[in-house]
């Protein structure tokens, strides 16, 4: 399945955000299909995933069962070891999370003294749409909404920025105006689409994937970054440190 622009930006940002980190032992919570841990294995990191679908564990331990030296699938957050692992990731997750500082202070347990967490999360609620309904948001973050949570569970020297302007704009709205009518979510509950987002898109979204392709975003890679200190894209990217 091709990548939405937005995640071909997002990845960008990660890197922006994480060049100069020493590879190290990380958890990744709400993992997904394993995407964004490909990306740090790639890198020489280890560690550990989580998630809390059932079919996406089975998918990660599928996709990863020849690196299992290199990568745990955890089916419960109790069988990993707390106060252990150099970097705590959690992509797309927080704006699933009704109770998202609880949520945060949980798995904050399991990342060292000195260890980094690294977060992206969509930006603005005012942009709040259909789109974010379908894959189980419960909201997006305004930048100084990420920080205050951020600050209330600890965690210092906090580094943000604000990827995706100005192409998010446009496949935002193009986004919503396509699943507009579609209904075919609607027979799931919160969680249910929240595990299904990372597996699957909706089919008029993969339809129009269909017709992008990943160098046409490329260029942006580089334009966001002019503007990662203002408020004008759709996601933010954070990484802080664990006193």
């Amino acid at each position: 399945m091709k990548k939405q622009p937005k995640l071909i930006l997002r990845e960008s940002a990660v890197w922006d955000m994480t060049r100069n980190f020493i590879p190290g032992s990380f958890v990744e919570m709400g993992a997904g299909t394993g995407h964004m841990a490909s990306l740090f294995l790639a890198r020489g990191f280890h560690g550990a995933c989580h998630d809390m679908g059932d079919s996406s564990r089975d998918l990660i331990r599928k996709r990863f069962e020849n690196d299992r030296d290199r990568l745990q699938v955890v089916d419960e957050l109790s069988d990993l070891s707390v106060n252990h692992f150099d970097y705590l990731m959690a992509f797309e997750v927080l704006e699933h999370v009704p109770e998202d500082g609880d949520v945060l202070s949980q798995w904050l347990e399991y990342l060292k003294s000195g260890g980094i967490f690294i977060a992206s999360v969509p930006a603005h609620q005012r942009k709040f749409g259909r789109s974010d309904e379908i894959v189980g948001h419960v909201r997006r973050y305004e930048r100084l909404q990420m920080q205050k949570l951020l600050e209330s569970v600890g965690l210092k020297e906090i580094k943000m920025v604000n990827y995706g302007y100005p192409i998010t704009e446009l496949t935002r709205t193009l986004s919503n105006r396509i699943v507009s009518g579609d209904k075919s979510y609607d027979s799931l509950d919160q969680k249910q689409r929240s595990i299904l987002s990372a597996q699957t898109k909706p089919l008029a979204i993969k339809k129009m994937l269909s017709l992008v392709s990943g160098h046409m975003v490329q260029p942006f890679c580089h334009l966001q970054r002019w503007f990662y200190r203002w408020d004008l894209g759709d996601g933010l990217v954070v990484v802080a440190k664990k006193p």
